[in-house]
Protein backbone atom coordinates (compact mmCIF):
# COMPACT_ATOMS: atom_id res chain seq x y z
CA UNK A 1 0.00 0.00 0.00
CA UNK A 2 2.78 2.45 0.94
CA UNK A 3 4.57 1.60 -2.30
CA UNK A 4 1.43 2.43 -4.31
CA UNK A 5 1.06 5.76 -2.54
CA UNK A 6 4.68 6.66 -3.27
CA UNK A 7 4.24 5.86 -6.95
CA UNK A 8 1.04 7.91 -7.10
CA UNK A 9 2.74 10.81 -5.31
CA UNK A 10 5.72 10.68 -7.67
CA UNK A 11 3.42 10.51 -10.69
CA UNK A 12 1.55 13.62 -9.51
CA UNK A 13 4.73 15.56 -8.67
CA UNK A 14 6.22 15.36 -12.15
CA UNK A 15 3.41 17.24 -14.00
CA UNK A 16 3.13 19.70 -11.10
CA UNK A 17 6.88 20.45 -11.20
CA UNK A 18 6.82 20.91 -14.97
CA UNK A 19 3.82 23.25 -14.76
CA UNK A 20 5.26 25.39 -11.97
CA UNK A 21 8.74 25.43 -13.49
CA UNK A 22 7.40 26.73 -16.79
CA UNK A 23 5.65 29.63 -15.09
CA UNK A 24 8.81 31.12 -13.65
CA UNK A 25 11.34 30.26 -16.37
CA UNK A 26 12.93 33.22 -18.20
CA UNK A 27 13.97 31.77 -21.54
CA UNK A 28 16.14 33.93 -23.81
CA UNK A 29 13.53 33.79 -26.57
CA UNK A 30 10.88 35.39 -24.34
CA UNK A 31 13.02 38.52 -23.82
CA UNK A 32 13.92 41.10 -26.50
CA UNK A 33 17.54 40.85 -27.56
CA UNK A 34 19.80 41.70 -30.49
CA UNK A 35 21.20 38.49 -32.00
CA UNK A 36 24.02 40.37 -33.73
CA UNK A 37 27.13 42.38 -32.91
CA UNK A 38 25.67 45.75 -33.90
CA UNK A 39 22.96 47.80 -32.24
CA UNK A 40 19.36 48.49 -33.24
CA UNK A 41 17.13 51.55 -32.98
CA UNK A 42 14.08 53.13 -34.50
CA UNK A 43 13.34 56.83 -35.05
CA UNK A 44 9.99 57.76 -36.55
CA UNK A 45 9.36 55.21 -39.33
CA UNK A 46 13.09 54.55 -39.82
CA UNK A 47 14.49 51.24 -38.51
CA UNK A 48 18.26 50.94 -38.11
CA UNK A 49 19.46 47.38 -37.59
CA UNK A 50 22.89 45.95 -36.69
CA UNK A 51 24.70 49.31 -36.79
CA UNK A 52 28.45 48.93 -36.25
CA UNK A 53 31.80 49.97 -37.63
CA UNK A 54 33.97 47.33 -39.26
CA UNK A 55 37.57 48.50 -38.90
CA UNK A 56 41.19 47.46 -39.09
CA UNK A 57 43.89 48.16 -36.51
CA UNK A 58 45.08 51.22 -38.49
CA UNK A 59 41.90 53.14 -37.69
CA UNK A 60 40.20 52.75 -41.07
CA UNK A 61 36.71 51.32 -41.34
CA UNK A 62 33.23 51.40 -42.84
CA UNK A 63 29.78 51.94 -41.37
CA UNK A 64 27.68 48.79 -41.56
CA UNK A 65 23.91 48.68 -41.00
CA UNK A 66 20.63 47.69 -42.55
CA UNK A 67 18.04 50.43 -43.00
CA UNK A 68 14.31 50.15 -43.62
CA UNK A 69 11.84 53.04 -43.58
CA UNK A 70 8.06 52.88 -43.50
CA UNK A 71 7.98 56.07 -45.59
CA UNK A 72 10.21 57.55 -48.29
CA UNK A 73 13.25 59.14 -46.62
CA UNK A 74 16.98 59.55 -47.23
CA UNK A 75 20.19 59.24 -45.29
CA UNK A 76 21.65 62.73 -45.57
CA UNK A 77 24.85 62.53 -43.52
CA UNK A 78 26.96 60.53 -41.08
CA UNK A 79 29.20 61.86 -38.31
CA UNK A 80 30.81 60.46 -35.20
CA UNK A 81 33.54 60.26 -32.60
CA UNK A 82 35.73 57.30 -31.71
CA UNK A 83 36.08 56.41 -28.05
CA UNK A 84 39.34 55.67 -26.31
CA UNK A 85 39.90 52.52 -24.25
CA UNK A 86 39.09 54.41 -21.03
CA UNK A 87 35.66 55.42 -22.42
CA UNK A 88 36.54 59.08 -23.00
CA UNK A 89 35.88 60.73 -26.38
CA UNK A 90 38.70 60.28 -28.86
CA UNK A 91 39.18 61.79 -32.27
CA UNK A 92 36.31 62.76 -34.52
CA UNK A 93 35.58 60.34 -37.33
CA UNK A 94 36.66 61.52 -40.75
CA UNK A 95 33.71 60.44 -42.90
CA UNK A 96 34.10 59.83 -46.64
CA UNK A 97 30.64 58.92 -47.93
CA UNK A 98 30.05 57.44 -51.36
CA UNK A 99 26.42 57.47 -52.44
CA UNK A 100 25.06 60.07 -49.98
CA UNK A 101 22.45 61.33 -49.84
CA UNK A 102 21.08 57.81 -50.01
CA UNK A 103 17.45 57.51 -51.09
CA UNK A 104 15.47 55.16 -48.85
CA UNK A 105 12.28 54.13 -50.66
CA UNK A 106 9.41 53.06 -48.44
CA UNK A 107 9.60 49.44 -47.19
CA UNK A 108 12.86 48.69 -49.02
CA UNK A 109 15.86 47.15 -47.24
CA UNK A 110 19.16 48.92 -47.86
CA UNK A 111 22.44 47.51 -46.59
CA UNK A 112 25.15 50.14 -46.15
CA UNK A 113 28.01 47.80 -47.08
CA UNK A 114 26.46 46.98 -50.47
CA UNK A 115 27.65 48.89 -53.55
CA UNK A 116 27.31 51.65 -54.62
CA UNK A 117 26.96 52.95 -51.06
CA UNK A 118 30.11 53.03 -48.94
CA UNK A 119 30.56 55.17 -45.86
CA UNK A 120 34.25 55.06 -45.01
CA UNK A 121 35.38 56.35 -41.61
CA UNK A 122 38.77 56.84 -40.04
CA UNK A 123 40.30 58.09 -36.81
CA UNK A 124 43.54 57.37 -34.96
CA UNK A 125 41.35 56.27 -32.02
CA UNK A 126 39.15 53.92 -34.05
CA UNK A 127 40.15 50.44 -32.87
CA UNK A 128 38.41 47.05 -32.97
CA UNK A 129 37.01 46.09 -29.58
CA UNK A 130 36.19 49.69 -28.62
CA UNK A 131 33.12 51.85 -29.23
CA UNK A 132 32.27 54.88 -31.34
CA UNK A 133 29.44 57.38 -31.16
CA UNK A 134 27.75 57.56 -34.58
CA UNK A 135 25.09 60.02 -35.73
CA UNK A 136 22.98 59.14 -38.76
CA UNK A 137 20.94 62.09 -40.02
CA UNK A 138 17.83 61.32 -42.07
CA UNK A 139 15.96 63.92 -44.13
CA UNK A 140 12.56 63.22 -42.56
CA UNK A 141 13.22 61.14 -39.44
CA UNK A 142 16.01 63.48 -38.28
CA UNK A 143 19.21 62.57 -36.46
CA UNK A 144 19.80 59.45 -34.39
CA UNK A 145 22.95 59.08 -32.27
CA UNK A 146 24.07 55.71 -30.97
CA UNK A 147 27.07 54.17 -29.25
CA UNK A 148 28.15 51.36 -31.59
CA UNK A 149 30.75 48.59 -31.42
CA UNK A 150 33.87 48.65 -33.58
CA UNK A 151 34.47 45.12 -34.84
CA UNK A 152 37.59 43.72 -36.46
CA UNK A 153 37.71 43.48 -40.24
CA UNK A 154 39.92 40.39 -39.82
CA UNK A 155 37.00 38.35 -38.44
CA UNK A 156 35.92 35.67 -40.97
CA UNK A 157 32.36 37.03 -41.28
CA UNK A 158 33.69 40.45 -42.43
CA UNK A 159 36.59 39.37 -44.63
CA UNK A 160 34.77 40.30 -47.84
CA UNK A 161 34.23 43.91 -46.74
CA UNK A 162 36.96 46.31 -47.85
CA UNK A 163 37.72 48.86 -45.14
CA UNK A 164 40.73 50.56 -46.74
CA UNK A 165 39.32 52.01 -49.91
Amino acid sequence: MASSLRRLGAALCVPLALTLGGCVAQFQTSQPYTPAEGVNTQVEAMKVRNLMIIANTSGQGVISASLVSGTDDSLASVAGTAQKADGTPGGALTVTPTGLPLALPSNTLLVLTNAPTRIAVSSPDLKPGLLAEVTLTFSKAGPVTMLVPVVSSSEPEYEGINVTG
